[in-house]
């Protein structure tokens, strides 16, 4: 498995210029601003990081933030659901989606496409979201989202409305109800625009790491080279 590791611009996270909800609940800003995804190995495991610009959790939530839903969909092979629930958006026709992973201050959980739900371990790991599911090791595709939390939609999403109002975001009717996505390789506005999310890959970031590999021999080359031997 190659680790992925993504960053995302701050202050983003207003989907296609949404206004947020005018409760007092939602003046904070950035505790939904998406900044960084991992996806790493640990014991033949996948583990998932997500980060945001902050956790604010003014509702004592149990698990450090309140405000805030993440969505993970894991792409682990041909075929899949094409819809992202809760985010709304579709995926490109060649990928889909077999494993979610939703993730809020009141619950972590693994979902599938016909319903099913499993508690997930979570921790907050320094400036980390950290999800352990029970995910074997591979180089799979991601659809990363965020969004408003709320108790009362099945992926706990807040929606969107024209006129917006005290608990719900203001924006186009129809318009997706994350706030912001995962797209390092092309433009937000885009997405949104055409409701299609792509997938974070680990070939998106395989050069990366190859010329880090490379540094990192270079350097230990030129210091046997140049360190005075004992």
């Amino acid at each position: 498995m190659i680790p992925l590791l993504f960053t995302d611009s701050a202050g983003d996270d207003y989907g296609l210029l949404y206004a947020y909800p005018r409760a007092a609940l939602f003046a904070e800003a950035g505790f939904a601003d998406l900044t960084g995804f991992e996806a790493l190995e640990e014991g033949g495991k996948v583990v998932l990081r997500v980060r945001l610009s902050r956790l604010a959790n003014p509702q004592n939530a149990p698990g450090g933030f309140s405000l805030t839903t993440v969505a993970v969909y894991v792409d682990t092979g041909p075929g899949g659901e094409t819809e992202l629930p809760g985010a709304g958006f579709r995926t490109p026709d060649d990928a889909g989606w077999e494993r979610a992973y939703l993730l809020t201050g009141w619950k972590s959980e693994e979902r599938r496409a016909n319903g099913a739900a499993k508690p997930v371990e979570f921790a907050i790991n320094g400036e980390w979201l950290e999800l352990r599911p029970d995910l074997p090791a591979g180089d799979y595709g991601y659809f990363v989202a965020t969004g408003l939390y709320d108790p009362f939609t099945d992926w706990n999403f807040r929606p969107v409305r024209p006129g917006g109002g005290a608990w719900v975001l203001d924006g186009r009717a129809g318009s997706p109800p994350a706030v912001d996505i995962l797209t390092p390789n092309r433009s937000q506005t885009r997405t949104y625009q055409e409701g299609v999310l792509p997938p974070v890959r680990a070939t998106q970031n395989r050069y990366l790491w190859a010329a880090l590999s490379g540094a990192a021999g270079l350097l230990i080359l030129m210091l046997s080279l140049f360190l005075p031997r004992r």
